[in-house]
């Protein structure tokens, strides 16, 4: 379940992305593109890879043979025949990554590429005065949106069977939620003429310096005298000719700024975006590289921070709570024979895999990780006999290659 919902959210991130590029062809025309021509194949998208995977061919014909269905939900939505088909062929091709080859681009990339070329659109849209700037801002704030429904439902469905801190999460992202739109009432109806009012004081203040301080420069230019000195007399076919040049250059219109193109200005902001991404892919590279220099062994480990919940990888050192340090001990035993917790994988998935899982245990070890709760002697004792249980499963398994 975990991974359909990881899934499905990634989708619709791209699915997002994705509308925006198809939002250029529709600029020069005012037109809004149907959002119900992207959606219905998106929804049917889910529906053929995630319920009905077992009745397709395991390999990219699949794509294929899903594509025109896909296509024809997008044609029947107003979309010309092309553009349909791309848009079928690109979910059918995005949900075969994710839900058949569990193939996924992270996050943070999707959300680098959000934050690229929706306000590139955005941009694009206000220098035509494109009608429909509200809908693209919403579109935007809905692709932030989504990726706290990511996390915030991962953290649910990995908490299952502890309510205390299902309903913590729950809680901590509907407020996440009312605070974003109350901020967002305030800007859009107060905050407006708050913020213009804060900027037109800040204006007033530095003019009031910088003339202030201009004065005296000026009033220092203003002693010498400036006016040019004739290096003798002109002959009278040199004035004429002087006015005449005067009076063409007044005739010619004023020659066009390069950067009042838009052309122009898309091209410079289009080579500037690129040279920043080669820069940043290239320090991530070196980054990389210094980390397999420097490789250390590290655990998948689930840290609290600020009230939310990270997944990150880090040396960890054995907890003090003797219920977490059976847990810990029981990673680092399967550390030790290359069996242990895969970097997506939950604590629990893991012992379903790899060892005769007691659901009573991870109850207990939740309300100790999660929940902050401490157990009777007895819970705790209890924990011991099904830790040395499985301790002795994993003993007895032969280090995987």
């Amino acid at each position: 379940m975990a991974n359909f919902w990881r899934n499905s959210i990634h989708l619709l991130l791209e699915l997002n992305i994705v509308y925006f590029f198809i939002l250029l062809l529709y600029l020069d025309s005012g037109n809004l593109p149907s959002l119900v021509g992207v959606l219905l194949p998106y929804g049917f998208a889910i529906a053929i890879f995630g319920f009905l995977n077992n009745k397709l061919p395991n390999n990219y014909a699949a794509i294929m043979m899903v594509a025109p269905i896909l296509a024809l939900f997008a044609y029947l939505s107003s979309y010309s025949i092309w553009l349909a088909l791309i848009i079928g062929t690109i979910l059918s091709f995005r949900a075969f990554m994710y839900f058949v080859e569990e193939r996924f681009i992270s996050t943070f990339a999707l959300l680098i590429i959000s934050f690229i070329w929706m306000p590139f659109v955005y941009g694009a849209g206000t220098l035509v005065n494109y009608p429909h700037g509200l809908t693209l801002m919403i579109l935007f704030g809905a692709q932030l949106a989504l990726v706290i429904f990511l996390y915030s439902g991962n953290a649910v469905l990995q908490l299952n069977g502890n309510r205390y801190m299902q309903k913590r999460v729950v809680a901590a992202t509907s407020t996440v939620f009312i605070s974003i739109i109350a901020l967002s009432a305030v800007f859009a109806t107060v905050g407006k003429y708050v913020i213009t009012a804060g900027f037109s004081l800040f204006g007033l203040g530095v003019s009031i310096i910088f003339d202030a301080l201009a004065r005296p420069l000026f009033y220092l230019l203003g002693l010498h005298d400036w006016t040019l000195k004739s290096g003798g007399p002109q002959d009278a076919g040199g004035l004429e000719g002087q006015e005449e040049e005067a009076e063409t250059a007044e005739l010619l219109p004023p020659p066009d700024s390069l950067f009042d193109n838009p052309v122009v200005m898309a091209i410079g902001v289009i080579l500037f975006l690129s040279i920043l991404y080669y820069l940043l892919r290239k320090k991530k590279v070196n980054t990389q590289k210094i980390e397999v220099k420097d490789e250390q062994p590290f655990t998948s480990t689930m840290t609290k921070k600020s009230g939310g919940f990270f997944t990150g990888r880090r040396k960890q050192k054995p907890p003090e709570n003797e219920v977490r340090k059976l847990m810990f001990d029981l990673e680092q035993l399967a550390m030790k024979k290359n069996r242990g917790r895969l970097p997506n994988e939950t604590l629990e998935e893991w012992l379903k895999r790899e060892t005769t899982f007691k659901e009573s245990f991870m109850d207990l070890y939740a309300k100790v990780r999660y929940g902050e709760m401490k157990l009777s002697p007895s819970e705790v004792e209890t924990c011991r006999t099904m830790a040395e249980e499985i301790r002795k499963v994993m003993k007895q398994w032969k280090k995987a290659s």
